[in-house]
């Protein structure tokens, strides 16, 4: 199974009308992204630190995690059914951006920049007043989202995959079994002029994922950086 960049339908919810609101506020939320891999071996020591992040308190208030598995450990002879190009890319472009040093796993980035304080179990940067909030709601089969100011921008709406339960095969982590958290299952990416989008809500995958929850950011067109960001559980 690979990854595809578009999820067209939100699955029913016993026949009822099903509608969910995640917000900013008005204090900026860090992204905190992790790119791995199940054929990296030096990889589970720092997802297992980032599925710690799933009983902190500040959760979805203050930040944000997502999981990008890269597809360039593959050829090892384990192929992560989790694995993108696109996130192999993604990762490509910070380096482009000189956001970070080089491409490397496990590689964490803090709201656009790399960040190597997880080992050392440092506190992410301190919240601080914004104008810049982000709001979306999740409403039928579809995502509402406003960012304002408004101004011309890219919103990212990452489905998640929570309690993932995998066995590997081959590779550099044959043998074991991993239970993964805050897995990018999807991510839709679109442009606005003003701030508003109307997108097609993801669909649950056959990921025989636990939970999931939606991570929503946004960043401008020059950089990846992320400037606010919001999500939560689906409920």
């Amino acid at each position: 199974m690979k990854i595809t960049s578009l999820f067209i339908l939100l699955a029913s919810f016993s026949g009822t009308l099903f509608s969910q609101t995640f917000t900013s506020d008005n204090s900026r939320v860090h992204l905190l992204e992790l790119y791995s891999s199940q054929g990296c071996s030096s990889c589970p020591p720092a997802e297992r630190w980032m599925s710690r992040l799933k009983h902190h308190p500040d959760l979805w208030k203050k930040f944000v995690p997502v999981v990008f598995h890269v597809d360039y450990w593959d050829y090892l002879g384990w192929e992560d059914p989790f694995s993108s190009n696109d996130f192999s890319q993604r990762q490509r472009s910070y380096y482009t951006e000189r956001a970070i040093n080089s491409v490397y796993t496990p590689g964490f980035l803090l709201d656009g920049k790399e960040w190597r304080g997880w080992y050392r179990n440092r506190p992410f940067n301190k919240n601080k007043e914004t104008k810049r909030s982000l709001q979306a709601r999740l409403h039928k089969n579809q995502l509402i989202a406003n960012f304002s100011p408004a101004s011309p921008a890219i919103l990212n709406v990452a489905l998640l995959g929570f309690e993932i339960q995998t066995s590997v095969l081959s590779g550099e982590n044959h043998n074991k079994t991993f239970s993964e958290d805050f897995i990018v299952l999807s991510l839709q990416s679109k442009h606005s002029n003003n701030g508003s989008w109307a997108l097609p809500a993801p669909a649950k995958n056959q990921s025989a994922a636990g939970r999931y929850a939606l991570a929503i950011w946004v960043n401008f067109e020059d950089s990846l950086k992320p400037v606010q960001a919001t999500g939560g559980w689906i409920k």
